[in-house]
This record gives structure tokens, sequence and C-alpha cells, in this order.
């Protein structure tokens, strides 16, 4: 009898039913390697606490700048041009404090319970297309408003906690906080949008029941990675103490270094990803 078939069972298929276990072996294993390291989805600080980490950052940097241009100026500035300057800054900040008297901007700040950050793709889950939305509530910022001149208003940085963002699937989630987003590591918790610019503004004023469309540009953070994006957003004014509104931009993942991990049952994921923010403002 050949050894090829011996006890009714072929040598190739032995080997094949080898590599299968081996595969199968070895496809759990990153499964559990990404269950594992995915973590909780627990916060390491709440959004209140991050804004004020990412403010108190903010002023320290300012304060640097700041120092330092004087430093410069007392070393290069004449005492006939310090002069000229200290009697243009007092005119600037005349006109300054009469601008405030007539407009005087209004800050909003973001209401976490009434708000929320989502992502939206779409990718083959088990052969079928599948839109996926991942979305949380752990979301804060600030809207200085000024109503009669919108073109003035501001936004300060606006931080959202990726490491709570969940999906209709426990194990994405998972997935998310451990090898895409890496929101499970505490560098990588928070997405930061510090505006730069906001311009195209849709109306010279508004009023309570009024709504404005405008572009806000500036540095968006994700996983560690900084890259300029402009957002469309919408806003309407609810009442003189409430705005609520949406801003959404389009990205590619691997702009911001991110990589989809090969795992069984899901293929195709799009290259790109809206991220959008709907809120709800109040002031005082």
């Amino acid at each position: 009898m050949s050894n090829s078939n011996r006890s009714g069972v072929s040598y190739p298929l032995v080997v094949l039913l080898l590599l299968v276990a081996l595969a199968g072996g070895a496809a759990a294993g990153i499964l559990g390697y990404i269950w594992y390291t995915g973590g909780s989805g627990e916060p390491s600080l709440t959004i209140e606490e991050k804004l004020a980490t990412q403010e108190a950052s903010d002023a320290a940097l300012a304060q640097a700048v700041g120092t330092a241009m004087v430093d410069v100026a007392n070393t290069v500035i004449a005492d006939a041009v310090a002069v000229a300057v200290a009697e243009a800054v007092d005119s600037s900040v005349s006109a300054a404090m009469e601008a405030a008297a007539v407009s005087e901007p209004v800050e909003f700040k973001i209401v976490s319970a009434e708000s929320g950050a989502s992502f939206t793709l779409e990718e083959d889950l088990r052969g079928v297309r599948t839109t996926v939305i991942g979305s949380t509530n752990e979301v804060g910022g600030s809207i200085m408003v000024d109503l009669a001149n919108p073109a003035a208003s501001s936004i300060g940085a606006i931080v959202i906690n990726a490491r709570t963002l969940e999906t209709d699937n426990s194990f994405r989630n998972r997935a998310l906080r451990s090898q895409i987003l890496r929101s499970a590591q505490d560098e990588h918790e928070f997405i930061i949008f510090e505006p730069r610019e906001l311009s195209n503004w849709s109306a010279d004023s508004v009023a309570a029941g009024d709504s404005v469309t405008f572009d806000v540009a500036g540095d968006l953070t994700v996983a560690g990675v900084t890259r300029s994006v402009t957002f469309a957003a919408a806003v309407t004014l609810d009442s003189d103490t409430q705005i609520s509104g949406s801003a959404i931009v389009n990205l590619l993942h691997a702009d911001f270094g991110l990589v989809i991990p090969d795992v069984p049952s899901v293929a195709n994921v799009t290259d790109d990803v809206d991220l959008k923010l709907d809120f709800v403002a109040r002031a005082g």
C-alpha cells in the first residue's frame, strides 16, 4: 500500500488541514490581540478636564510668544519709535473698546449631553456592503458669537474623546481603540480641532431664529498626526442664550496615518471618512 494513502487519508489532505488549522489559529490570535488591547473604552479625563488642560497649554504658549516679541521689540526699537508705537496702540485700543461697546461677543459653551461627534464610512462586512457610524457625546468647546457682526466671531479648541466612540459592533469598537485610532493609549485619547479662520459667511448679521453657514479652517489632530482641514458649518441662533448646528468634513484616513487592520469578514473599507459634529451650545 502506498504511504501517500495510508489509513485512507492522503498526505496532501493532511498538509491542507494543517495549513487551515494554522491559518485559523493565526486569525484567532489577531482577533484576540485586538480585543485585549482595545481596552474598556472608559475615558481617563472628562471633557471639562481636557478643555482646561488645552486652554492652559494655549495660554502658556501665547504668553511665551508675547514675551519673546516684547524682548525683540525692546532690543531693536528706538525710543522715538517706541513712543509712536505706544500712541498707535493706545489709539487702536480705544477704537477696539468703542467697537466692543457696540458689539460684545457672547460665549456659548457646547452642552455634551445634547451634542455628539460621529464618523461615517462604508465596508464589506461578511460580504454585505455596510454603512458604519461611530459616535460619542464626549465632546466640548466654546464659541464666541458676535451677533451684530458674525464674521468677528471665533471658536475655541474643540475636543472629542475618541476612546468613547462606539459603533454597533463591540469588536469594531475594540479595533478602533487598539489598532486604528489607538485611543486606548492616553496620548491618543482625544481628537482636537483648533480653528484658525472663519470665512464665507452667508449673512452679515443674525437674529433669533436665523441660520448662517460658513467655513471653519484649522488644525485637526488625530492619533498624534495634525493636518489642516476645513469644516463646512451651519449654525442657528435658537434664542439669545442658545445656538445649535453642525460641522462636517470629509477626510482620507491615510492622511492621518490610520491603518485599517486586516481581519476576517471585513473588506473594502472606504478610503475616506466623514467626520461630523452636531451640537447645542448655551450662553452663561
